[in-house]
């Protein structure tokens, strides 16, 4: 139930147990060496890590998960070290990032895949902050979907994983890729060939997910004048 509410760390009772340390670290072996290199154990690691929808890391949206991660870290919490429910599939980047920190408060708390949503509403966005070469900042603001909790959480998530460099790369390379295409258009159909495009795009990809940076991009790329006109 604390998953589902964004409670997990309130777990305080959970935290260092059991006492006896020789069970601790048992409990730490089993999932080591019983779940990760044991072979039979391996075929249900592989289940969980196969939980991702399309492979990709529910955390970042982007990379291809590689680990299960332990949304409550089994160093604090070794009696949650094989519970299904608290291991998630994600990417090693993620995983690093996430590292054996607990949620001092619930503004804090990182979501949970299994059992917390954001995508009933729109949390990210993009704007272009470079004409010359063509750049976007990514950045996160939720709308009034969220409540005022889960506004933080996100965007302290987005923070702590350090996601608008990841999708500004992302972007920056995408963009370059399509240059080609753009100023055929232009040339073909002008600025309003541009931005159509680009409108179109950016519908498609909310079809699929409203804050893939995918989405924003294309969006934030068809507002920007500049760029429709005759940008980098």
């Amino acid at each position: 139930m604390a998953a589902l509410f964004g409670e997990l760390h309130r777990l305080k009772d959970l935290e260092d147990q059991p006492d006896d340390k020789i069970v601790r670290a048992d409990l730490l072996w089993a999932y080591t060496r019983g779940l990760v290199q044991n072979d039979v154990g391996r075929r249900h690691y592989d289940e969980l890590l196969a939980r991702a929808p399309q492979g990709r890391c529910p955390f970042c949206g982007h990379r291809d998960v590689s680990t299960l991660d332990h949304q409550l870290p089994k160093a604090t919490y070794p009696l949650l070290a094989t519970i299904p429910d608290n291991l998630v599939p994600a990417c090693s980047e993620c995983n690093h990032r996430k590292n054996d920190a607990v949620a001092a408060n619930t503004d804090t708390q990182l979501l949970h895949p299994y059992f917390e949503d954001a995508s009933h509403g729109r949390w990210l966005f993009a704007r272009v902050v470079s004409d010359d070469p063509i750049a976007l900042l990514f950045f996160a603001e939720p709308d009034s979907a969220f409540t005022t909790t889960m506004q933080a959480r996100i965007q302290h998530q987005f923070t702590h994983l350090r996601l608008a460099a990841l999708y500004g790369t992302q972007a920056s390379r995408q963009i370059a890729g399509e240059r080609l295409l753009l100023n055929q258009l232009r040339q073909e159909g002008g600025p309003a060939a541009v931005s159509e495009h680009l409108r179109a795009t950016a519908a498609s990809w909310a079809a699929t997910s409203v804050n893939c940076w995918q989405h924003a991009m294309y969006e934030a790329l068809a507002n920007d004048l500049g760029y429709v006109g005759g940008g980098s």
